[in-house]
């Protein structure tokens, strides 16, 4: 175990190293890492369910650091960002693919299925390399970001309406369903606002009294994973939750501070991330079947 975790370091460190010479971002040398010791490739390494959760949380991490940047009033001043060019990008993507998919002879339900996966985006992907390339707090990465979201939002009534539409339940069944999925995430989400506006300040100030680093480190990632956890128990995702407690901790007087705990579990872990998901794939075959 021991030779295979330093095989896949030295071949991260090689291969960030050799993509950033040539100008590539590190996320294509993870994917390769992954693809090179997964079962596609070398097949030095297992991937392990375990592994990839562990991977995931780096997810968890990136969000958390993302809301610290924000706070309650800069997210209400970008509502329309949000949902308004949120909701026009998802629709007006849907309805293209969907049109393309119906000239290519596919059935409605099955054009209406890929097409809203072309909609949506990988937020870790996107949120690391607008990190990369400095234009995060920029208008376009603000925009981005704003889509970002609310494709994290849409997600949720997304994955409850798709198999309603294929067992061909009712459309009583489906409002249902939407109204209780809906109804769970503006619960979990006030619950989120309520603890952070008045439980974690006080928690925050009792641990800097401690002035204990280890103390505050602690704190500071049993926070980020207990709202991804909280918002995943109601059926959302662990990143929407992280981001939440962290745009909530982001007004707090702790938030450098925060920020700079969370950073080095963060990107050992996005690192992991990405190679597991280089791990699933199968070079030869999208090769096989890619044609145009």
């Amino acid at each position: 175990m021991l030779a295979q975790i330093f095989g896949l370091l030295l071949a991260a460190v090689v291969l960030v190293w050799l993509f950033k010479r040539i100008g590539l971002p590190p996320i294509l040398a993870y994917l390769a890492t992954g693809v090179l010791a997964g079962g596609h490739g070398i097949g030095w390494m297992a991937q392990s369910y375990e592994m990839h959760f562990v991977a995931e949380l780096g997810i968890v991490f990136l969000l958390f650091s993302l809301g610290l940047e924000f706070s309650v009033g800069r997210l209400m001043a970008m509502r329309n960002i949000v949902f308004g060019l949120g909701t026009l990008q998802v629709v007006i993507t849907t309805l293209v693919f969907m049109l393309i998919l119906l000239l290519m002879g596919l059935s409605i339900l099955s054009s209406f299925t890929i097409a809203t996966l072309m909609a949506l985006s990988s937020t870790a992907v996107l949120v690391k390399l607008l990190k990369e390339s400095g234009e995060l707090k920029q208008r376009r990465g603000q925009l981005a970001i704003g889509m970002l979201l609310f494709q994290d939002i849409a997600v949720v009534p997304l994955l409850i309406t798709l198999p309603l539409l294929a067992q061909s339940s009712g459309t009583e069944g489906i409002a249902w369903a939407l109204t209780f999925a809906l109804t769970k995430g503006a619960f979990v989400s006030l619950l989120l606002w309520a603890i952070g506006k008045w439980v974690l300040p006080k928690v925050f100030s009792e641990v800097a009294l401690m002035r204990t680093d280890e103390l505050f480190v602690l704190t500071t990632l049993l926070v980020a994973l207990f709202a991804a956890g909280l918002t995943y128990l109601f059926g959302l995702s662990m990143a929407l939750g992280a981001f939440l407690a962290g745009m909530m901790l982001g007004e707090s007087q702790y938030r450098h501070q925060l920020e700079a705990d969370i950073r080095p579990f963060r990107d050992i872990l996005m690192g992991l991330f990405f190679v597991t998901v280089g791990m699933q794939l199968d070079v030869l075959f999208v090769l096989g079947v890619w044609y145009w």
